[in-house]
């Protein structure tokens, strides 16, 4: 940890407010064919975990800056931006009516945990990793659970 200091990075606030774009846009204009609104776990603790630790992954993207200066390899943030691309594409097709395992697990749950994970790495914020991946199972997980319930 002496490598990382408390601030604030304006850069990881950036990241995480295009990530959250389709979200804003989803609560305000909600799809007619709405399958992910009621996407929580019938258990209480994976939705505490998941809600915890994405929160906990947004907050150290933004608030934990590494001392040294300067970015991870260009390659990071290229998956980052194909990674948020394809939750774009994503969205996209969820509002045209589209609902399929891989759109609403692949799509829609995991873009996001892997966009903020290559971020994070691109930013040298290793602190962010561990946070992150588990953010990243547990939303996963809620989204198969209540998906496979829907068409079983």
């Amino acid at each position: 940890m002496k490598n990382y200091m408390f601030g604030f990075s304006l850069t990881g606030l950036v990241l995480y407010a295009l990530q959250l774009l389709p979200n804003i846009i989803w609560m305000l204009v909600p799809p007619a064919n709405n399958v992910l609104a009621k996407n929580s776990s019938s258990y209480p603790i994976f939705n505490i975990m998941e809600q915890a630790f994405g929160i906990m992954t947004v907050a150290l993207l933004i608030l934990i800056i590494n001392k040294k200066n300067g970015r991870n390899s260009g390659l990071y943030i290229l998956l980052a931006v194909m990674f948020l691309a394809g939750y774009y594409i994503s969205w996209i097709l969820y509002y045209q009516g589209m609902v399929s395992p891989w759109l609403l697990i692949i799509g829609i749950a995991a873009m996001p945990p892997l966009y903020f994970l290559f971020a994070g790495l691109w930013m040298k914020n290793y602190v962010v990793l561990l946070p992150c991946v588990i953010f990243g199972i547990t939303h996963i997980a809620i989204t198969c659970s209540n998906y496979l319930k829907l068409h079983s």
